[in-house]
């Protein structure tokens, strides 16, 4: 039972429709029920489907178009199933069959486009959402794996080494103590623009969670990435982050590993990983190069 009573117009619009031609019009000389039958079935069908329209009235402009639409279309139907039954005059079949047909035909492609691009444009939304961090507007941790298991198929194929640089704040538990959750974001902006100012155009930067991101150098060595992530060390240990009436320093230590023949970009994250913790266990503001430890 359909407690909608949005939809109580439509039964009586069907009902008063149904009535109203078994009043005006004579029935025909012989019904055929095969043609009923099959033409009730789709008509049923476009009326059940008319009923879930109502399942997208939230989105008011789509709704309006399908729901007329479909509405002409049915009454197009009914009109059609009615003719079996009763003798309908040729203006009522052109009005209520052709015309209404053309025109629900129209408004349900009209509906239909509209929901298509409706929907593309909130996909492209979702997936910018997924790519993007809200805070650093750099890439994702989910954007950067993504795009690291892709560079090492390439590798693969063309053997062409690359860097990966891990970065972590130092003490950033102590900043967001004494400076507010507020003061961290600032820093971790900051920070995330110095990045973007450090690296070349081919290279990747992404927020890999927390106060820590991560780089991937095209065309890197160890020597390079080490220049690379000693440039940024520098600069962040000069960057002066204001927030209110304070002034933030920071540090960061960095882990530093080159791709070595690593099948899965696991094993090549875990060796950077290593990396910075025991930068950060020997001092921190320090970089360390994955297989030069000493």
């Amino acid at each position: 039972m359909i407690k909608n009573k949005a939809l109580n117009p439509l039964y009586f619009f069907v009902i008063a429709y149904i009535a109203l031609q078994a009043w005006i019009f004579p029935t025909v000389y012989k019904i055929d029920f095969y043609d009923i039958f099959f033409k009730s079935v789709i008509t049923i069908t476009i009326f059940l489907l008319l009923i879930q329209l109502n399942k997208v009235k939230h989105n008011r402009e789509v709704h309006k178009y399908l729901m007329s639409g479909f509405f002409f279309l049915f009454v197009t139907l009914l009109t059609t199933t009615l003719d079996e039954i009763f003798v309908q005059p040729w203006l009522l079949k052109v009005l209520f069959k052709d015309i209404g047909q053309m025109i629900g035909f129209i408004l349900v492609s009209i509906g239909i486009n509209n929901w298509i691009i409706q929907n593309s444009d909130q996909s492209s939304k979702l997936k910018q959402l997924s790519e993007i961090d809200e805070l650093t507007n750099l890439y994702t941790r989910r954007h950067f794996n993504e795009l690291l298991s892709n560079v090492l198929v390439t590798q693969c194929a063309e053997k062409e080494s690359f860097s990966i640089l891990l970065i972590n704040i130092d003490n950033f538990k102590l900043i967001n103590e004494q400076h507010t959750q507020t003061g961290g974001d600032v820093v971790l902006k900051k920070l995330a623009n110095k990045l973007s100012d450090c690296i070349r155009k081919t290279d990747t930067v992404a927020r890999w969670g927390g106060e820590e991101f991560i780089i991937l150098l095209n065309n890197s060595n160890d020597v390079i990435a080490k220049q690379v992530a000693e440039m940024i060390r520098a600069k962040s240990e000069l960057l002066c982050v204001e927030y209110l009436q304070d002034i933030i320093n920071i540090t960061v230590s960095i882990g530093v590993a080159t791709y070595q023949n690593e099948v899965k970009s696991s094993a090549l994250i875990n060796r950077v990983e290593q990396c910075l913790s025991e930068a950060k266990k020997s001092g921190k503001n320090k970089v360390l190069v994955s297989g030069n430890k000493g």
